[in-house]
């Protein structure tokens, strides 16, 4: 308590900016409201010097408060934009793309070479090597594809 007692306006900024720091290790956005806070009221403390110590944690407890409860309603009314909606979902890249078989569908069931990675064609019709393909749909792992004529 004594600690507590002597708290200054640079203790403030301080832990607003090792939170700001922490936050750089933590998933989500969750100490930098605290540190925001924080730095808020080391600036408060600067120019009320005689605001005591539990003023001070009560009006940092309620901006923390407001910055995050702010900040969740401001994303639920912005979503972020994602530009690459299918960054992590490789089939989903290669669906519309036009491929010219490397081998024979037989049985409706095939293989190709898409960038680095081999995959297994799935197809209506059988199709003979050197064949236009046009990949129309990811199933699981494997690719459905038709012919495609130009």
């Amino acid at each position: 308590m004594g600690y507590l007692e002597l708290m200054e306006f640079w203790h403030w900024l301080v832990f607003g900016l090792l939170l700001i720091v922490a936050e750089a290790f933590v998933f989500g956005a969750v100490l930098m409201w605290f540190g925001i806070a924080a730095l808020l009221v080391g600036v408060l403390v600067f120019f009320i010097p005689a605001l005591v110590w539990m003023p001070s944690i009560l009006v940092w407890a309620i901006v923390s408060l407001i910055l995050v409860f702010g900040w969740q309603q401001y994303r639920k009314i912005n979503p972020a934009k994602n530009n690459a909606p299918t960054i992590n979902r490789r089939g989903e890249q290669i669906v519309g793309r036009h491929f010219t078989l490397g081998r024979d569908i037989v049985n409706g069931v095939g293989e190709l070479h898409v960038d680095d990675t081999r995959w297994k064609l799935v197809s209506h019709h059988d199709l003979p090597a050197g064949s236009k393909v046009k990949v129309i749909a990811v199933e699981g792992t494997s690719l459905r594809v038709e012919e495609y004529i130009s």
